[in-house]
């Protein structure tokens, strides 16, 4: 995994985009707690690898943060 973009809110990390769901890598959930989003925010851009394809994947958590985001 490598990082495109540094994260877009301060002390939280990106994921790895592999451990990340279907619906986490597409921002229908949060790539953090994998809550349904309703009300989001960026955290950033990774590079997701899957077989030969390279895709960059802009990742989305809930708005407020939820409590994984603020115990990082």
């Amino acid at each position: 995994m490598t990082a495109v973009t540094p994260p877009a809110l301060p002390g939280i990390e990106l994921p790895n985009p592999d451990t990340l769901t279907g619906p986490q890598l597409q921002g229908w959930h949060c790539a953090l707690c994998g809550a349904r989003l309703f009300a989001d925010q960026r955290l950033g851009t990774v590079e997701w690898t899957c077989g030969s394809t390279t895709e960059v994947v802009e990742l989305w958590v809930c708005r407020p943060l939820c409590t994984e985001a603020a115990g990082a």
